[in-house]
């Protein structure tokens, strides 16, 4: 009866520890170095200092700066083809994302056309 009672307790322990964490939280980030022009990304991870890391990794410059991206959420980097010009964002939806990166690149730049270089969601 008490080992009975034992795993049932265990049981119930381990079952409220899982509805806690979710299965994929699905994290993000974007990093960049603007003066060498080198990024990287990652989504899905289950942690945002596991997606810090990766993008940054990814990024392989000393001077990467990363950018989190949202839990759901999606982002989006565009550089400009001319100059050191760049935009992130990070929206509700990929179109969104795309969007708003490619227009603060458009705001930043003095000569060149834009592209969205890298783009993501996360689960």
């Amino acid at each position: 009866m008490i080992r009975r009672a034992t795993l049932t307790a265990a049981a119930i322990a381990v079952s409220l520890l899982v509805a806690r964490v979710p299965a994929h939280a699905g994290f993000g980030a974007v990093a960049y170095d603007q003066d060498a022009g080198a990024y990287g990304a990652t989504w899905n991870a289950p942690t945002q200092a596991g997606a810090n890391e990766a993008a940054l990794k990814q990024c392989a410059s000393a001077n990467c700066r990363v950018h989190a991206v949202e839990p759901k959420g999606c982002g989006a980097l565009a550089l400009s083809d001319q100059d050191k010009a760049w935009g992130g964002a990070d929206r509700e939806t990929l179109v969104l994302a795309k969007r708003d990166a490619l227009a603060r690149c458009q705001e930043s730049t003095t000569a060149g056309t834009c592209a969205v270089r890298v783009s993501g969601c996360n689960k």
